[in-house]
Parts: C-alpha cells; structure tokens; sequence
C-alpha cells in the first residue's frame, strides 16, 4: 500500500483505516490495485493527528489545519526534551491575545508527547476568570487528572482514589502519611492541617516531584491571567525548588499577565518566554483551505484581511457558515452546500462572535447567557438550578448548542470535568456574558451562589464570593442590595479564610480588601484588619503588615480595647525586630505595656516580654534580654504558650553568650530549645534556634555551626521556606569560609541570589561572596553588588547587621594587602556593637593579625587585649588567642616560646578542621620567624598547599614575597 503513496504521504488499507481513524484524521482516495492482490482495495491518506491515542481528548468538531505555528512547536519539544534529558525544571510562559492559538499549541504539542512509547506524565488545569481568582484551582484540576477523580465524585469517592494516586506515586509511607492531608485540603475533602505555608506547598510541590521521578512531568497551567495570587506563588516556589528533576511547566495566558505579574518569570532560572504572533496571511490561507476546500478566492481574500492574523476569526467565519446552511460537514472537512459570494464579513472578532450569538433562537441565547453566569465550564444541575428548567428540558438546547461549536461537552473520562459542558472559546463566554442586561445579572448570581453553597464544597468559596459580589453590584440601593452586601462580605470572609488556610496568603489580603470595601461595622473591620495583617506579614508583604496592625490598634484603642491593642502592637513589634530595627520594637512595646497598665493581659503579656527581651538581645543589651526572657518564661509557662517559652529560650541562651563566661550555658538553652521547637512543629522556633546556635559555634567548633545550619537549610529547602533558607545558607557559607568549603558555599549563595530576596538576606548573600571571591583576587566580582547593598542597611540599627559593612570590608583590604586601612577598620568596627562577643572577638582579631603582618607590636598588643578581655571560651576563640599570641612572642623576639605556640596552635587548627585559619597561621608562623627556620618552612609548605586548593592567590604571592618554597610537598593532610 505505502508504494502507492506520494513521497512524505503515508496510504492506509481498510483495517488500519478502523483501527486508528479515532486518532487520526485520513481522507479518501479511491481504490489502489496492489501485488498480490486480486480486486482493487479501497484506500485514505493520512492527513494529520486529531487527538490522542484510543481517541484521548478528540472533539467531535472539525479540527482546522495546524498552520504557520512550526517553529513554536519545535521549541516546546526542544525543551521538554532538554527537561527530560537534563532533569531539571523548566519555565515556558506563551503569551497572545484570545483566539491566536494558545490552546491548540498546547493540543498539538500533547498529541506529540502521547505518541512516545516512555511515560510522560501529563497536567493541564485552568484558572477560572472569577474577581481576584479561586485559589489553587488549575491546581487542584491537575491533582484531580493525575487521580481521575471527577468534580462531581463525592468525598468519600475522591478520598479512596486520592489514597490510591498517592499510593501509586508515593512510595515513602512516611511521606504519603505527609503530604496526603495537604492534598486533601487542596481539595476540600479535609481541613488545611495547622502550620505554614511552607507545609502546603511542600507537600504538593513533594507529590509531583514524585510523579516527575517516574518520569518526564509536564504542567499547563491555562488562562493564567486569571489566577490567584497563591498559584502564581506556588509556580514560582516550585521552580526554585523542584531544579534537580524532570518538570516542564508551560502557562498560557493573555497580555493582561504583565499588569497581574509584571515581572513574571524573568527572575526565574531556565525561563522561556514566547509571545505568539499573529499568523501571515499564507498561513491563514492554508487554514481556510484545509478547512473548506475550493472556498472562493475573493471570500477567502476577504476573510483573510479581516482576520488580521487570528486563527479563531477564521475558524469562527466558517461556524457562522455553518450555521445558516451554506456549509456542510463531510468526511473531515467542510463541503459547499450553497451561495457563498455575496455574505457580510464582520469587521472584529467580537463583532463575528456577537453576530453568531444574535442569530441564535431567543431560548438558546437566553441559555447561553445563562451558562455564561457560572463560567467557562458549568454542569446541566448547575444550569437547570439556575433557570428553574430540568434537565430533560435543557438538553436539546445545550446539544444545539454543542452542533453549532459554540459549547462543548466533555466525555474524556480523564479529565476532572468529564460530564460537564463548556464554552468553545474563553471569549465566546465574555461576549455571552456582556450582552446579558445589568438587571437580570442580580437574579442570576444570586441563583448562582444559593446553587453553589447548597453544594457544601469549600472549594467553591472564592466562586460563590465572587458570585455575591456581582450580585451586590447588579444592585440598586435598597433592603434587597444590602442583604446582598452582608452575604457577599460573609461569602467573601469564607472565601478569606480558604485562602488562609490553604496559604495563599496574598489571596488572603486581596479577599479581606474586598470584604472591607463593603463593611461598616467596627467590630467586623477589626476582624478583616486582624486577617489581613497576618496574611500580608506570611506573605512578606511587611509594610502592609504594620499599616493594617496600626489599623487594628489605633481602632481598639477608640474602643478602649487595650489588651486588643497591646496584643497588636506585640506583633507589629515582631516585624520591626525582623527589619533590624530593636529601638522602635523598644518603643512600641513600651506602648503596649502602657496600654494594660493594671490589667491581666494573659497570653498578650507573655508575647510582649517575650518581644522585649529579644529587642534588648538585638541591641546588645543582653544583660537585660536575660531579664526580660525570665519574665517571659514565667508568663508563658502556666499557659503552655510553646512558641512563646522556646523563643523566650532561644533568647536567653543567645544573650548568655555575652555575659559573665556563660556560653557553654548558652548553647546548652539553645539546643533546648531547639529539640522543643522540633518536638512541637515549631518551624520559626527551629529557625531561629538553628540561626543562632551556628551563631554561637562559630567562636567555638565551626564544623558543628556547619553542620546545625546545613541540616536547618535541608529542612527548609524541603519545607520550601526561602527566607529562612537564605538565612542558614548565610550561616553555611560562614562557616564554610572557615572549614574551607568554599566552592560548596558559593554554590549554596548562588542557590538563593536573586533580585527578589529581602533586603538582609539580599546584603548577606552579596557579603559572603564577596568576601570569598576577595581572599581569591577577584576584587571586581562583587563591587556593584556592595555598593548597591549600602542603601539597603540604612536604618538599621540592630549592631550586628550595621558591623556587615565592616566585615566584608576587613576581609577584603587585609586580602588585598592594605593592613593600614584593614587595622584602622578593624578597631572602628569595636565600636559598633561594644560587649558583642562575635563582632568584638572578629574585629580584634583582623585588627591583631593586621599589626603582626606590619611588625607593630604595640599596636598587636593593644588589639590583642580586646580579644582576650572577651569572656567566651571554645575551640575557635581558644586556638587564635593562642595564634595571636605566638605571633606577639615573635614580634618580641621570644622565637622559641614563639615557634612552640605556632605549632601546638597548628596541631590544635588540624583538630578542629579549621583549614583556612590552619593556612593563615601558619602564613603567620613563617612570615614573622621565617622560612629559614625549619617548623616555620613546613609551615609555609603547608599554607601554600591550603591556599593553592583554595584558590587563595593573594596569599601565595605574599608567600613568595617572604621567600616560602615553592614546590609543595607531600600533603600533610590540611584542607583535605
């Protein structure tokens, strides 16, 4: 048979004809005599791919030739073949206009994935055009797909078959027992389990990372313009955190994207951006061919120009043609069936779509208008509850309407909205739906909504609030309008709290704006004010935090609501602090403590000490952060407050460090506190416990600050919370500079270096690269990024984050050879946070260590005596005294007593795996007693080994400068 066909065409027998005619469109040829056969046998040509395999996803519509979109689709399959083979997450966002052809990109795009022999798992879900958008719902239909679990199931029902998908995907069953509760709240079969946003997200980025294990996964979120700000987060937190496996997203949405998300996608790694262009006029043409052969050249010309480039205007030209006769369908294509010549082209897209709608009989319009109410998919329950018909009445109109292309049913017993009908094209809906008068749009959102809450499904909250709101909007001024008004602000509320729960926090805030808008009541603006603080703060978004909490306090304080008040100002406290500023935290708390003079405050009471006493920690007070957090301890104790007694630990512990010698106590209340925080879920908690434990340890053993901030970055890599991961990163690369890990810790702050991170995170991130990218010489590297890092600090007052500045710039001139300036720093950074053990003890030791490589004793000693004058005690802290000190003997001229500190306080560096202060005291040994001394010159040896592994060559030319060998050795084990 194949011998029979034209080159690059492809003949089919009779049987072949049958068996794949579901899948793919064939046209006949007549009959073909062949060898071997007797009688002709009839014969078709394959003309191209209509749908999936088993006739997966084929409409029952003439589908028009796919045409002047070759090159688009060459690229999706160019990198989802790069996905799958570099097994790394993938951004494609196609952007265009209704009508250009998102949709049927996409459809050839999985007719292509489909026809593979591998296991390519494949997502599609949609964001339904309702207000602020419905939260997680493209989501939630992808969840459904890869479950086959139907709308329309009941609980019980999605529950069996969503343990069922998490069993199949799931192997861990620590895991499954994880994650299927947060996939059963995506749902709304459960409620969202207690905890943070970080959990939600987690759990369903864990499911499909899972699903991506078995193979290449790809996700199309569609009409992503319409979405909830949560899935716009989701998407972002996936790709930042799903990098090492096999997952192809691909979001469809019209230029409207650019005013919800301006900057969407441009900061992400492995981003593509494609805009689809309006097709050429030879590509429309060969559209219209395809579709109706022999259609005259002038009507063809005609069409052509008017639909200026969009696929649909010509596909919609031809259902017009369709629909009053003058075409017919027949064999795959559309035949002529009348007078053609002659008819009116519409001059838009809207104009066409208008003119189809208003040649529809007044029953089916009327119901088209209807449908256009519950949105791009509705059920015949949903439509019949609407129009007060049943179903038996509805069906032949919505049939009509499914003839004439302008719905659609869904019969693919994959998809989650398999029973349902649906508008052909998302425009079709809009147009319905404007052409539907003001006065009767009231009833219908309202039938909509009473529908819907009948359904008792929580997934439906953010649609039945949005159906309220129009109905209220629809509205004249009267008793009617403002019964509407208090169950669109209650619907709205609930549809808050979804949002809440489920963590899409931005949502969250966009909801209760709304609610707020149309609320009068105190007592209920309160509430809104109280939800939307706590949302905006889980979002980050601080600023809007503090003016919503400002709100609530100065609101109770007119109802003489100080504890309100008080309990209010503990939070706007909490941001303060985490913006680096404890004076205004001070200041406020002392406000709150104002507010419940004489009154029992309880739980607020216990937060408010609590807050203070890390205010007073933060602004190196910690004599009176101990105080405070003993206080607090006593408040929080007889009310259980778990997150109150272990931040009030945390605290006391962290402050202990600095006074009296009490760091061995210190870091016992840390680890305390630590193992509460673990114990209760306590995600902040463990955070903080984690940040300053490796605090502490850096002083001490910096293999443990290392390994406490290593496990904490895993956890919350795996929890997906960014800030804090930048946070332990920071503490990674720290302590990395000391072990001397330095490839791994750029790695780790090339990880979360990117434009959007906070300001604090941003400024660490820059400060530890650069001080690395310093000790190797690359002085240029990070100028711009410090530079630009100095106007972020400003109005920090928090010690520790104002001596940054100070830190990197120590690092990098003493680096660079400048031990004037590096000495002069060093002892102007002593002033910036007197008494803090960290900043006190680094800032002596630069300021020594620049006096020994100038040969200044006295200047050595007096820099020295700050470093010893600190009453903390460890391994790190213990051994470079005893450097420091060596080097003192020296400049003395004690050589012996010199030389026997040198190498009992390099024995002393090999013990703690500290490589990088291994090679600078030994760079020390030998430039103050000299190479011709023989421990000296293995000391040059060894330093010159660490620094050539480290990439350290400022040091190995100041190695030569004093004479050091410069063939290395046999390793004697040092930075291995």
């Amino acid at each position: 048979m194949q011998a029979s066909a034209l080159p690059g065409g492809l003949l089919v027998d009779e049987r072949t004809y049958h068996a794949s005619s579901r899948s793919i469109l064939f046209e006949p040829v007549g009959e073909k005599s062949l060898k071997g056969k007797a009688l002709p046998v009839p014969a078709w040509r394959a003309l191209r791919v209509v749908a999936a395999r088993r006739g997966g996803g084929r409409s029952e519509r003439l589908e028009p030739p796919f045409t002047g979109r070759d090159e688009e689709l060459r690229l999706l399959k160019e990198l989802f073949h790069a996905t799958a083979r570099e097994k790394r997450a993938r951004l494609i966002s196609i952007v265009g206009q209704a009508g250009i052809g998102k949709s049927r990109l996409i459809w050839e795009f999985q007719k292509y994935l489909d026809g593979f022999v591998q296991d390519i798992y494949w997502h599609q879900g949609r964001s339904p055009a309702y207000g602020e958008g419905v939260t997680f719902w493209a989501l939630g239909e992808m969840l459904r797909r890869r479950a086959s679990i139907a709308e329309t199931d009941d609980v019980e029902t999605t529950r069996q078959k969503l343990e069922a998908a998490v069993l199949e995907n799931v192997p861990d069953e620590s895991e499954r027992r994880w994650l299927t509760p947060h996939l059963a709240a995506l749902l709304g079969i459960e409620d969202a389990p207690p905890g943070q946003n970080e959990q939600a997200f987690a759990a369903w980025r864990a499911f499909f990372e899972r699903v991506a294990q078995r193979g290449p996964t790809v996700m199309v979120f569609e009409d992503l313009h319409w979405a909830d700000q949560g899935l716009f987060d989701f998407i972002e937190h996936l790709l930042r955190w799903s990098r090492q496996f096999p997952i192809l997203i691909v979001t469809l949405a019209r230029p409207e994207l650019r005013e919800r998300r301006p900057t969407w996608g441009v900061d992400q790694r492995n981003y593509t951006g494609l805009h689809l262009e309006r097709l050429t006029s030879e590509a429309m043409e060969q559209l219209l061919e395809g579709l109706v052969p022999g259609l005259p050249s002038a009507v063809s010309r005609q069409i052509v120009t008017r639909a200026e480039g969009v696929p649909l205007y010509a596909v919609e030209i031809v259902r017009m043609l369709l629909d009053d006769g003058r075409l017919i369908a027949e064999e795959g294509r559309y035949r002529i069936a009348g007078k053609i010549d002659g008819f009116e082209v519409p001059a838009t897209l809207h104009a066409l779509i208008n003119a189809r709608l208003d040649a529809l009989p007044a029953d089916e319009r009327s119901l088209l208008q209807d449908a256009a109410v519950l949105g791009q998919r509705f059920t015949i329950d949903g439509l019949s509850a609407l129009r007060s018909q049943t179903e038996e009445a509805l069906k032949p109109k919505l049939d009509s309407l499914v003839r004439r292309e302008l719905l659609v049913f869904d019969a693919d017993p994959r998809s989650p909205e398999r029973g349902q009908f649906g508008f052909t094209q998302a425009v079709i809906r809009e147009i319905a739906y404007a052409s539907l008068p003001k006065r009767e749009r009231r009833t219908r959102h309202e039938r909509a909504a009473v529908y819907l809450e009948g359904l008792a499904d929580p997934e439906f909250a953010g649609i039945i609030a949005s159906h309220y709101l129009a109905a209220y909007q629809a509205s004249s001024a009267g008793p009617e309008a403002e019964a509407l008004k208090a169950r669109a602000r209650d619907s709205v509320h609930d549809a808050a709290l979804r949002a809440a729960a489920l963590h899409s926090h931005g949502q969250a805030v966009a909801y209760l704006e709304q609610a707020l808008s149309i609320t009068d009541n105190e007592l209920q603006q309160l509430e809104f004010w109280r939800l939307a603080a706590i949302s905006a703060e889980a979002d980050t978004q601080l600023e809007g935090a503090e003016a919503y909490l400002q709100r609530v306090i100065d609101l109770c304080r007119d109802r003489d609501d100080h504890i309100g008040a008080a309990d209010a100002m503990a939070t706007l406290a909490r941001i303060v602090n985490y913006s680096g500023q404890p004076e205004r935290a001070m200041t406020i708390l002392e406000q709150a403590r104002s507010e419940t003079q004489g009154q029992d405050t309880g739980a607020a009471m216990a937060r408010i000490t609590a807050e203070m006493a890390r205010s007073y920690m933060l602004h190196n007070e910690p004599r009176r952060a101990i105080e405070w957090a003993e206080k607090a301890l006593r408040a929080a104790g007889p009310l259980d407050l778990l997150a109150v007694i272990a931040d009030a630990l945390i605290t006391r512990g962290t402050a202990l460090e600095e006074v009296d010698g009490r760091s061995r106590e210190g870091q016992a209340e840390l680890w305390g506190a630590l193992a509460l925080a673990r114990a209760h879920g306590l995600t902040a908690s463990e955070f903080r416990a984690r940040n300053n434990l490796s605090t502490l340890y850096a002083v001490d053993d910096n293999r443990v600050a290392l390994a406490v901030a290593r496990d904490g970055l895993d956890l919350m890599r795996k929890l997906g919370e960014r800030q804090w991961a930048i946070g332990l990163a920071v503490k990674c690369a720290t302590a990395a500079l000391e072990t001397g890990d330095w490839d791994w810790a750029l790695e780790v702050i090339a990880e979360f270096d990117q434009n959007d991170v906070q300001p604090y995170g941003r400024v660490n991130l820059t400060v530890g690269r650069a001080i690395i990218n310093g000790w190797r010489g690359n002085w240029e590297a990070d100028a711009a990024d410090l530079a630009a890092a100095e106007p972020l600090m400003a109005g920090w007052t928090d010690p520790q984050w104002q001596s940054l500045t100070t830190y990197v710039g120590l690092h990098r001139v003493l680096a660079a050879g400048d031990f004037e300036k590096a000495y002069d720093a060093a002892m102007r950074g002593l002033e910036v946070a007197p008494g803090d053990v960290v900043v006190t003890t680094y800032n002596g030791a630069f300021a020594a260590r620049a006096a020994l490589w100038m040969k200044d004793r006295a200047r050595m000693a007096d820099a020295l005596s700050k470093v010893d004058a600190v009453q903390v005690r460890g391994g790190w802290v213990d051994t470079m005294r005893q450097t420091l000190h060596a080097g003192l003997l020296a400049l003395e001229g004690r050589t012996d007593e010199a030389v026997e500190g040198y190498v009992a306080a390099a024995r002393r560096w090999r013990e703690l795996e500290v490589w990088f202060e291994l090679a600078l005291s030994q760079f020390d040994f030998a430039a103050t007693i000299g190479t011709k001394q023989a421990d000296a010159n293995a000391a040059a040896d060894e330093a010159r080994q660490i620094f050539t592994r480290l990439g350290a060559t400022p040091m190995l030319a100041r190695l030569e400068k004093i004479g050091a060998p410069t063939l290395p050795s046999p390793a004697s084990g040092g930075g291995q």
